[in-house]
């Protein structure tokens, strides 16, 4: 984490004189195109001529880079969804405070965040769990299919919509909890660990998304969906806190251009069956205001934060709901609704812009905190803190052996990630200190995968190995 001072790496075996080297690196395998990380280290032996004394080296399997995350607190407990208006399904805080906390995912509603609040109190929810458009939950868009009767050709940026700029004509726009009709999406929950996972099926926000006219046909007996999957790892990393880790994967046979994203957005209680969270703050506790008109009667505001972070609260600020984003971004936009011209309620997304490539993924990290200003505060800059760094060794190949002449080179590169910059990483052999390489080689394949992290796109690392003075023993190698 951003200033924590943590340690994550990644080992490589080598040896000189034509003998072997290990590499390891625990911090993950090559997200930039996905390579499979599942393999098992190599042991590497001293050569049948090495010196007396020299010991074998094992290399440490590499770590897939998107496990690399905080670790949980623990498992509460899931409760299923039961009969009912909806089909509703609750992971609890763990022990030693079992239960005292709960969030809730809707599955008939594309498994949005529909609960976040005290177990025994529902009125302590801080979710506005109106409709299929609000909760905390994802929604993509493209700038060339923005609007209705432009997006089916992929014209929008150069022909622009007749369309009437609403919600109501907007173009692909794959949302989550589900349509502009009232269909839901459909999902599907499972235990992972400690985590409870969802997994949904988005539909168009606007079923007519692809006419070629501005026509509104009546709503059907089902939505349009998407061939896009969201999957949604919900994990208590304290007792305040929720991991909210999302992946967006991409079945389509067309991709996606770089644009402003709801990854996520959270929508907050606004009175009515809930707490009214009407005021939103930064983390210095600044309190924002949403001026600016907006389409369909609404008011925006963009602002930045000075940290990662962003807090819905009561006025006295002593209950709310905070939002923070791993990438560490802190450029953000709030929305609200007055109850006259629009409809009264409150909503902050982080401002953060990726596109989705055709049959690849996108991943992102967002934490929820529950409480008081000062708590939310204390238990989301301690979570991000706390947040390990997480890369890949590319060269030498992590986990593996290679072959090295003794005085050679050995070209070192790979890439990372974390809450704030990383400006260089340490190259050690057998745990000696032997260099420092800068993070500052440009790898926009990573951040295509991990958008918007601080860095991005220069978040490489290269250099070179020197093997003069070495022994014939197996070395290891670790970034």
């Amino acid at each position: 984490g951003a200033g924590s001072g943590g340690e994550a790496g990644q080992e490589a075996g080598a040896a000189g004189a034509g003998g072997t080297a290990g590499s390891d690196a625990s911090a993950g395998g090559s997200d930039a195109g996905l390579q499979d990380v599942s393999q098992e280290p190599d042991a590497v032996d001293p050569p049948a001529d090495a010196p007396p004394g020299c010991q074998p080296v094992n290399a440490a399997a590499p770590a897939d880079p998107w496990k690399t995350r905080l670790p949980s607190k623990g498992f509460g407990g899931i409760t299923p969804p039961s009969s009912g208006a909806h089909s509703d399904v609750f992971l609890s805080s763990p022990a030693p405070s079992q239960d005292l906390l709960r969030i809730g995912a809707r599955l008939d509603w594309g498994g949005s965040i529909v609960f976040f609040g005290l177990s025994a109190n529902p009125t302590s929810n801080v979710i506005d769990a109106n409709d299929t458009g609000r909760e905390l939950q994802i929604a993509l868009y493209d700038p060339t299919r923005i609007m209705q009767n432009c997006a089916w050709n992929a014209s929008c940026q150069t022909t622009p919509s007749t369309c009437a700029s609403s919600i109501t004509y907007l173009g692909w726009n794959p949302v989550q909890g589900g349509d502009e009709c009232g269909h839901g999406s459909t999902a599907e929950w499972q235990q992972v660990g400690d985590s409870l996972r969802i997994i949904t099926h988005p539909l168009q926000w606007n079923p007519d998304w692809d006419k070629q006219d501005c026509t509104q046909s009546p709503c059907g007996a089902s939505g349009v969906p998407v061939a896009v999957t969201y999957v949604t790892d919900l994990t208590f990393v304290s007792t305040h806190v929720v991991e909210v880790a999302m992946e967006l994967q991409s079945q389509e046979g067309f991709s996606h251009p770089v644009t402003g994203q709801e990854f996520p957005t959270l929508y907050v209680e606004h009175g009515q069956s809930g707490p009214d969270l009407s005021a939103l703050f930064d983390s210095a506790g600044t309190q924002v205001a949403l001026t600016t008109p907006a389409n369909d009667g609404f008011f925006v505001g963009n602002f930045d934060s000075p940290g990662p972070w962003v807090t819905w609260q009561k006025p006295a600020k002593d209950y709310g709901v905070g939002l923070a984003m791993d990438q560490g971004i802190r450029k953000w936009q709030g929305w609200r609704g007055d109850g006259n011209a629009a409809p009264y309620f409150h909503n902050v997304r982080a401002r953060i812009e990726f596109g989705l490539p055709s049959n690849k993924v996108v991943r992102g990290v967002s934490y929820l905190a529950l409480g008081s200003f000062a708590t939310v505060k204390g238990e989301l800059e301690g979570a991000l803190s706390k947040r390990p760094p997480f890369g890949v060794l590319d060269s030498p190949a992590a986990g593996g052996a290679v072959s090295v002449t003794k005085g050679s080179a050995v070209p070192i590169s790979g890439w990372v990630l974390d809450t704030g910059k990383v400006e260089k990483v340490a190259l050690r052999v057998d745990g000696q200190l032997v260099s420092e390489l800068p993070v500052n080689g440009a790898r926009p394949d990573v951040c295509e995968v991990y958008p918007a992290y601080a860095g991005c796109p220069n978040v490489g690392y290269a250099g070179a190995l020197q093997t003069a003075g070495w022994d014939d023993c197996p070395h290891l190698v670790r970034v």
